[in-house]
């Protein structure tokens, strides 16, 4: 009976000893211990919040190119993070919202690359063609464009304007607001209505007014031993830091705005579609017959008007 007695002494002092530890575990832990807190901190540090790309809309040909190379169809809806790509080929065409307020439109045969979305920075790489851009002020929250190479880079706080790279040029042309247009340790200032250009190896020229005409030439061979397999000969000359895209596909255009290309013949192909277009969006288009028999084509002058298409 004593020994029982003494075995319930023992137990109920080991739980009374075991409740006082469990109280005092509690009081450390709601007054002087925060599991959570450095955790949280590394994890803010690793991953710290970003926007998304979101794609609004959708037409044509319109690719999604993931960081490994994969690619998928693009769609409404879908979200683009960091190193995710977008290509649209002929007639392609997409938006993507940025922010609460912002949009980027894709224009036809170009590829835009996002490279970082925080709540400092939209960055984005433009590899080639136009893109259309509404950015609206948010904070210091800054719009960064650069060129394939990097060495060319548009930057606005909010601004309304178009951006175009042709793989050796980068032009931006605002609508309103103003932009800053940076190459080889030169900024420029470009105001609404006027246009800036960074070519080559070249620092970005002085804000112009946007050239209202354009004179192409149009012929078809030139001999009659160059025909054999040609569909037509494609030459001209665009405005500086202007797109040349023949057949859809975008043309090589010198330094000196000239540019001469060769299109093959094939089956029940009667022309060439030949666009030239700028980074305010104004944009013109012309049908090149092929060439037929054994004459030779006369080299004809034509001037074109800008007309506006789309953002």
């Amino acid at each position: 009976m004593a020994r029982r007695g003494r075995i319930r002494m023992i137990l109920e002092a080991a739980a009374l000893v075991a409740a006082l530890l469990g109280g005092a575990w509690l009081v450390f832990r709601g007054t002087l211990y925060h599991p959570s807190a450095g955790a949280s901190a590394a994890h803010a540090a690793e991953d710290p919040r970003v926007d998304e790309a979101i794609v609004v809309a959708v037409a044509g040909d319109v690719v999604r190119l993931s960081p490994n190379g994969g690619t998928s169809t693009l769609a409404a809806g879908q979200r683009l993070r960091a190193a995710d790509s977008v290509r649209t080929g002929r007639g392609g065409r997409t938006d993507l919202q940025i922010g609460a307020r912002s949009r980027l439109t894709i224009a036809e045969g170009t590829q835009l690359t996002v490279r970082e979305i925080t709540e400092k920075v939209h960055r984005f790489k433009l590899t080639r063609g136009r893109i259309a851009v509404d950015y609206q002020a948010d904070g210091a929250r800054l719009l960064r464009i650069e060129s394939a190479d990097g060495g060319a880079v548009a930057e606005t706080q909010g601004a309304r304007f178009g951006v175009l790279s042709t793989g050796t040029a980068v032009a931006i042309a605002p609508e309103t607001g103003a932009v800053s247009l940076s190459s080889h340790g030169t900024t420029i200032e470009v105001a609404a209505g006027t246009q800036s250009i960074a070519s080559g190896a070249k620092p970005p020229s002085g804000a112009e007014p946007i050239p209202a005409r354009l004179l192409l030439k149009v012929a078809d061979a030139t001999a009659v031993q160059e025909r054999e397999g040609l569909c037509a000969e494609v030459e001209g000359t665009a405005p500086s830091g202007a797109e040349v895209l023949v057949d859809g596909a975008p043309a090589a255009v010198a330094e000196d705005g000239r540019f001469r290309v060769r299109v093959p013949a094939a089956k029940d192909k009667a022309s060439v579609v030949v666009t030239v277009r700028d980074a305010g969006g104004r944009e013109t288009t012309k049908t090149v017959p092929c060439g037929a028999g054994g004459s030779v084509a006369r080299i004809q002058d034509f001037a074109i008007r800008w007309r506006k298409k789309g953002p």
